[in-house]
């Protein structure tokens, strides 16, 4: 003996499809709100763009920085040469004055 099946009634298929369309809506605002928070593909261009821009920049300030410190760095090794030059020669020209005079005074 089989269990008789019992069919909806009009009302209860109506709330059903109610339910799905409720369902349905409700999915849709959900799915309409990840829409807005994404990004279109000219506004992605545009922000690479401008990312692409700042590296650039600041890879070029970087080269700049590098440039100077060079610079920096060939001008105190020829101020430190000066410097030693300055020191030295007059030493070693008092060195040789006073051996030559030594000498002629022998």
């Amino acid at each position: 003996m089989s269990a008789p099946t019992q069919d909806p009634t009009p009302w209860e298929l109506l709330r059903a499809m109610q339910q799905m369309r409720d369902d349905l809506r409700a999915d849709f605002a959900v799915f309409t709100d990840r829409l807005t928070e994404m990004v279109t593909k000219i506004q992605y261009d545009a922000d690479r763009r401008t990312v692409d821009l700042r590296l650039k920049a600041l890879e070029s300030e970087v080269a700049a920085v590098h440039r100077d410190r060079d610079r920096e760095r060939q001008e105190a090794r020829a101020n430190r040469r000066l410097a030693v030059t300055a020191l030295i020669a007059p030493v070693i020209v008092g060195v040789l004055v006073a051996v030559l005079a030594a000498q002629l005074a022998q």
